[in-house]
């Protein structure tokens, strides 16, 4: 009787059955943020993809990654998007343009068919996502980078020619893979990859014929549909971005995404917009609609026209744009209004025709020191700078500038 008393009171006390798993989700949230705090950005990423609760949590936590800049080229199979992260061993002093490369992470999306390859900086290995649009896997991504962030610059190109560039990044990989079958229905095309490709030119010719042939434009279009969902994502709260330098296709382009951008955090603004040789003149007059436009203190509009008054402008302190036309009165405002502006420091107005005649106008502002780019020169009162207006006749433009005597 004793010895199974004390049996029973062993068992109960001393030989429970082990406690239930703990999870690592367990850990009290200061915890966690801790953790998180010290784990990478590419392994926070990776993190996500474990589990719904990793993902939910590091969504919710609304964790800044340190990102201050990032860059996006835009091809028609190609997404490349670089990320630079500060580095709290870099002085303040240090210039953000010539940050170290150990900072930046490269991640890259291409269009295979109608599935995605994806590529990390510093890994030779390759994601194949099957039936996976690249993106949608692109869009995805950058809606969990940018969710929480506030950019000093960002920069986005578009280049035409994509799949040698494709091929050069991708290709190793291909050594290693054996793909099933891949079809293309338009042409009737059928290849079964289970032998190596023999070299790179070898793999871009695969890619021209499982992507078929992409046009530009379109791409881009999809991209920046993709772009302004991404932005839209953020919950209602617009990404603050100090210098933006943008090349578009359309003004439709910018305008779209515009809307979810914090345009009173922008000091520099800089709109190129990618010719094509039938592309018409287009306009960005609507650029003064936005909210908050009046912030931007440096703004350069490239390819665009501008059809607005020109005292819209005179509280930036860098300007370069183009009009249709330019007259005499213009340069005349710019001269007196420039003169006595606080701000002012440099602007380049190109013009499409003069409305007025040039040698008159050259004459009011009386003799220039050179010939054929002429230089006109007007000291500010009660100081030593001097106001130099220069017309430069083989690119049609008026260059407005201080320089010290």
């Amino acid at each position: 009787m004793y010895r199974s008393i004390c049996s029973q009171i062993l068992c109960l006390k001393w030989f429970k059955s082990p406690p239930e798993e703990v999870s690592i989700m367990d850990m009290p949230d200061l915890v966690m943020r801790k953790i998180m705090g010290h784990v990478g950005f590419i392994s926070i990423m990776k993190l996500r993809k474990v589990c719904h609760a990793f993902r939910n949590f590091i969504d919710d936590t609304k964790l800044n990654y340190g990102l201050t800049r990032m860059c996006f080229v835009v091809r028609p199979s190609l997404i490349r998007v670089v990320i630079y992260r500060s580095d709290p061993m870099l002085s303040s002093n240090t210039d953000p343009i010539t940050l170290n490369y150990a900072d930046r992470i490269i991640l890259n999306y291409a269009k295979y068919a109608s599935s995605s390859l994806v590529n990390i900086t510093g890994s030779d290995r390759v994601t194949f996502l099957k039936d996976e649009d690249f993106l949608d896997v692109f869009s995805r991504d950058l809606s969990v980078i940018l969710r929480n962030q506030r950019l000093s610059s960002m920069r986005l190109e578009i280049k035409e020619k994509d799949y040698d560039l494709v091929g050069s990044m991708f290709y190793k990989e291909f050594l290693n893979r054996n793909f099933t079958s891949i079809s293309n229905k338009k042409y009737g095309w059928w290849s079964c990859c289970r032998n190596r490709f023999k070299s790179q030119w070898e793999f871009v010719n695969h890619l021209h014929a499982v992507n078929d042939v992409h046009f530009l434009k379109p791409s881009v279009d999809q991209f920046y549909d993709c772009f302004k969902t991404v932005l839209k994502s953020r919950s209602n709260t617009p990404i603050q971005i100090e210098k933006l330098v943008i090349q578009v296709m359309e003004s439709y382009h910018f305008m779209d995404i515009a809307r979810f951008i914090d345009i009173k955090h922008m000091k520099c603004l800089d709109i190129d917009r990618l010719r094509l040789d039938e592309d018409k003149e287009q306009f960005l007059d609507e650029i003064v609609e936005l909210n908050g436009w009046e912030c931007i203190q440096e703004l350069t509009i490239r390819n665009f026209n501008i059809n607005i008054p020109l005292e819209r402008f005179l509280h930036k302190s860098q300007l370069n744009i183009r009009i249709p036309a330019i007259s005499m009165e213009d340069v005349l405002f710019l001269k007196m209004r420039l003169i006595a502006s606080p701000v002012f420091k440099d602007y380049n107005i190109y013009y499409d025709d003069p409305k007025d005649n040039m040698d008159q106008l050259f004459s009011i502002l009386g003799r220039s020191e050179t010939e054929r780019v002429k230089h006109w020169y007007f000291r500010l009162p009660d100081t030593k700078q001097v106001l130099n207006i220069g017309h430069r006749p083989y690119n049609d433009c008026f260059k407005f500038s201080f320089c010290g005597l």
